[in-house]
Order: C-alpha cells, then sequence, then structure tokens
C-alpha cells in the first residue's frame, strides 16, 4: 500500500491527492536538504496535496527549524532578476567577478565544476558559514540548475579556497561584491509627503499671493519638524508634483518665487470636462467662472514689476488702455453702455489688475492717481480711503514714491538740463512749534527747488527702492558759489566807434521837443 512521504499515512484516506513534477520535486528535494531530512522525491510520485504544501511552506520551515534550534536559509527559489549580470558560464559561483575560461585558453586560477555533488558541498558549508557571502552563494545555487556541472559552472579557486576555509572575499574582488539593492533617490517618509501635500494644497488655495520655496520649507518645518525638505529638494518636488504649471523665478529681486502658469487651452479643457450641470443657472454660473479664469489667466501674464515706477509715459490715454489685456478690455465694453468708454475701462480695467496682483505689480493709474491726490489736498485720510476702495495706491506708497523720485533727481545739474539753459535754486525755510514749555518738539526745515529756464519735459524712471530720509537728506546738497567783485584796477571798458552813414539824417533833436511837451508844470 502507498504511503505519503510526508505523513507516512496511505494516500486512500480520503485526502486529496497530487502527482509530482520535475519542478515540483526539486522544490521538495531542496526544502529536504534545508530542513536536514532525508526526503527524496521523484518526478511522477503521488503525496497528500496539503502535506505538500505544508512542508513547504516557509513559514512552517522557520517554525519546525525554531523548535529544532538549527540555522535556517530561505527555501524559496530566488528569481534570476535577484542575481542581476551573473551567469554560471562566465561569471565566478562565488565572488560574482567575470572569469575567462576555455578549454584551449584558461584564464588565471579559474576552474570549472567537475563533480556533481559540488552544489550538495557548498550548500552545507553555507549553513556552517551563515554569513552575508553564504547568502549571496546559496542565492546563486537556488536559481542554477539541479546539476552545475551540466550547466557549465565555473569559479576562481582563490575564492573557493577563501570560501570553504572562513575567509571573506579577496579585497581584488570586493568592488564587485553584490549588495542589497535600493530603490534609488531619496527614501520617502510618509509624514514628509503628508506634509508636502499639505503645503501643495496650500499653495493651490492661494496662487495669487507670491511664495518663495524658503517660505514653503518653512511652511512645512512647522508641520513636520527636522523632517522637511531642503530648498533644493522642495524645487525638485514642485517641479516634479505641478510640471509645467508652474513657474520657479526671480520677481523683484527675490529669487525661486514660485507662480502659476495655466493656458486657455488647459482652461477650457477643465471646462468641457466638467459634469454636465442639470440646471440652468448652474450651466450660467460655470461659464462665468470659466470666463473669469481666462480673463485672471491674461492678467497673471502680465509682464511687469514693481522693481520701477511707472513713468509719465505710461499714464497717457494710449498706454493705459493698451496695460489692459484684451479679454478684460472685451467684458468691460460689453458692460458699460457708453460709446466712448476709453476712460473708464482703463481706470476699471486697472484697478481690477492691481486687485488681483496686489503683490506683483503697480498699476500707472493707481500710482498717478494717489501722487495728484496727495499733491492738491495732502490728505492721508483721502488717500487711504481711495485705497481701500480699491482705486488708488496707499498713502504710505505715495511716501514711498516722492522718497524714491527725490532720490533719483539728485544728480541733476546744469549739464544735464543742456546748454542754452538757466537753473535757479530756490530755498526756504518751514517752522513749527517755534516756541513751546519745555523747548522740546520744535521743528525747522528748509525746501529747495529748481527753476530751469527754458523750460522743457524730463521723463526719468524712478526705481522702487527704500532710501531713508538720511540718504535722502545727504544727496539734496548744493554747491553754494559766491560772487566776488572784480577791483576797479582790472576794469577796463572799451567802445568801439560806432559806424554810421554822414547823409543819415539826425532825429535825436526830437527827443528834446518831447521832454518838453510831456514835462509836468
Amino acid at each position: 500500500m502507498d504511503a505519503c512521504v510526508f505523513c507516512r499515512v496511505s494516500l486512500l484516506n480520503g485526502e486529496e491527492i497530487t502527482q509530482l513534477r520535475e519542478k515540483g520535486c526539486n522544490t521538495v528535494n531542496r526544502t529536504s536538504q534545508t530542513r536536514n531530512d532525508t526526503i527524496v522525491t521523484t518526478p511522477g510520485q503521488k503525496v497528500h496535496q496539503k502535506c505538500r504544501r505544508d512542508y513547504i511552506n516557509a513559514n512552517s520551515i522557520k517554525k519546525d527549524m525554531r523548535d529544532k534550534d538549527v540555522s535556517i536559509t530561505e527555501p524559496t527559489r530566488d528569481l534570476r532578476s535577484s542575481t542581476p549580470d551573473f551567469e554560471f558560464q562566465k561569471n565566478c559561483l562565488f565572488c560574482g567577478c567575470f572569469a575567462k575560461f576555455s578549454e584551449s585558453k584558461r584564464g588565471i586560477d579559474v576552474f570549472p565544476v567537475r563533480t556533481t555533488d559540488f552544489s550538495n558541498t557548498l550548500r552545507n558549508i553555507c549553513k556552517e558559514r551563515n554569513d552575508e557571502w553564504s547568502e549571496i552563494v546559496l542565492r546563486r545555487l537556488n536559481i542554477a540548475p539541479s546539476d552545475l556541472h551540466a550547466a557549465d559552472a565555473i569559479y576562481h579557486q582563490t575564492c573557493s579556497v577563501n570560501f570553504r576555509t572562513g575567509k571573506q572575499i579577496h579585497v581584488s574582488k570586493q568592488a564587485n561584491k553584490e549588495v542589497k539593492r535600493t530603490t534609488p533617490g531619496r527614501p520617502k517618509e510618509d509624514s514628509s509627503e503628508k506634509a508636502f501635500l499639505q503645503i501643495v494644497r496650500q499653495l493651490e488655495e492661494t496662487q495669487d499671493e507670491l511664495a518663495s520655496v524658503s517660505d514653503l520649507v518653512q511652511a512645512m518645518e512647522d508641520i513636520c519638524g527636522d523632517k522637511a525638505y531642503s530648498v533644493v529638494h522642495m524645487k525638485k518636488r514642485l517641479q516634479t508634483y505641478f510640471g509645467s504649471d508652474i513657474i520657479i523665478t526671480e520677481v523683484n529681486g527675490k529669487p525661486n518665487i514660485v507662480t502659476f502658469r495655466r493656458t486657455a487651452s488647459s482652461i477650457l479643457n477643465e471646462f468641457y470636462r466638467r459634469p454636465s450641470s442639470k440646471s440652468p443657472e448652474e450651466e450660467k454660473l460655470s461659464m462665468i467662472e470659466t470666463a473669469a479664469k481666462l480673463i485672471k489667466a491674461d492678467i497673471m501674464s502680465l509682464k511687469d514689476s514693481k522693481a520701477v515706477y511707472p513713468s509719465s509715459v505710461d499714464i497717457n490715454s494710449e498706454q493705459n488702455i493698451t496695460f489692459v489685456p484684451d479679454s478684460l478690455q472685451t467684458l468691460l465694453r460689453t458692460l458699460f453702455s457708453q460709446n466712448d468708454s476709453s476712460v473708464k475701462v482703463a481706470s476699471v480695467g486697472q484697478a481690477i489688475i492691481q486687485a488681483s496682483r496686489p503683490r506683483t505689480l503697480i498699476a500707472p493709474l493707481q500710482i498717478a492717481l494717489s501722487v495728484q491726490m496727495h499733491h492738491h489736498f495732502g490728505s492721508r485720510f483721502l488717500l487711504d480711503t481711495l485705497n481701500t476702495l480699491g482705486f488708488a495706491s496707499s498713502y504710505t506708497e505715495v511716501q514711498r514714491f516722492e522718497l524714491n523720485a527725490a532720490a533719483a533727481a539728485h544728480d541733476r545739474t546744469n549739464t544735464q538740463f543742456g546748454n542754452g539753459t538757466f537753473v535757479q535754486y530756490i530755498a526756504d525755510n518751514v517752522d513749527h512749534n517755534l516756541r513751546t514749555l519745555d523747548g522740546h518738539g520744535t521743528f525747522h526745515g528748509m525746501g529747495m527747488i529748481a527753476a530751469v529756464t527754458p523750460g522743457f519735459r524730463l521723463d526719468k524712471a524712478v526705481p522702487r527702492l527704500s532710501p531713508t530720509l538720511k540718504e535722502v537728506s545727504d544727496l539734496a546738497k548744493i554747491n553754494i558759489e559766491y560772487y566776488k567783485m572784480q577791483s576797479k584796477q582790472s576794469l577796463q571798458a572799451e567802445f568801439a566807434t560806432m559806424n554810421y552813414e554822414p547823409n543819415m539824417i539826425d532825429t535825436t533833436w526830437k527827443l528834446d521837443l518831447l521832454s518838453k511837451v510831456c514835462w509836468p508844470f
């Protein structure tokens, strides 16, 4: 009566039976060697399916070997991909290096496997060594054919001696020593990845605000602490995550500023792919929102900066309307009922642009209106009110403009005004709180202007810097030159002889008659 080779129970006991093939026999035989058993199977042999499955199960093997207190290695068959670029006919079985061998001319210290029990001998040595090198060799044996001699396997004699005697790989072979393969790049951590995704969501919600890569790193540090990305790694992750939808460049002198770039095609594609709305009101709102996104994309694509204030050339009627994108002009002209609404289109359009990009540009009409109102009324309340309503720049911006304008005009001398002009500097003082009870709080100042004749228009760009009052006062200096009258001895007047025709009639006698007639009696 046939019995199961694993449980020694009759195959006719009602349990499911399976017939082993060559591959299954090889697996069972390798597992038997790992377990230090004497079970040997042959193709065509019948066993209990459950017994075979439990016998070759990795967890079952570990449990049984722990009970026996025997050091084991993994019995499962390794894949060839686990030992990359290894060929038994070309590489040493022990070190994995290339080993040249041929019957007519062999390489130095290279031998082929000549015996059939070579594999079993190496397995026993691997169990005795039980180190990293033995694990590498054992993995190669697991992917090798059953007969290394038939596979034409080769090895270095030096490596074989070192392996059998408990030594390590020779120094010349350590460069090719197999190591555990890891995924290239920086390892990802769950906390860092979650913090990065949170930063990305915040960045998408506040697309209008300027944010540098350093600011994003700082925000990430507030979330995950020391696990935050570096500036370089954050920049790479942003470029990988958003692709061509963002631009990382320098804005207003600040490096690594993240700005979003949305094209009309992407917005329209998003609109057409949206889920259809059954309500006409929802459909209308969706179309209006898409139109607003298209106009916003045109506004964001304006190439302007706050490094320089708009000049007087930028504040004429043609330039004011040109500053507004065509899409926004179309919207405003459709809304306004007047035939000639260019002034309102420019004014309202620039107000919308300034509100959309408050930190990246200065609309010409906004700063011009503030400077004019400050010149006429000098009221901070008026400027702040207009700024709150979105029609003009703030009072602080006007003060900054005046400081920069004064600093930009400090080097205007007579030579700059050109030949044929006369420059007269006029200064006057102003006193405030001349007398106080404690002598403090008094003010004495002086203002100066330059009067030029003949007059001309000078358009000069005013850079937007942050000069201090001391810097401006140091620049406002005029060299005073005193007039010294020359001595009378050095004054020698020469009168030229007047040439006149002898027949010319002298009419000067009439002057005497005129004086007598007009002289009051």
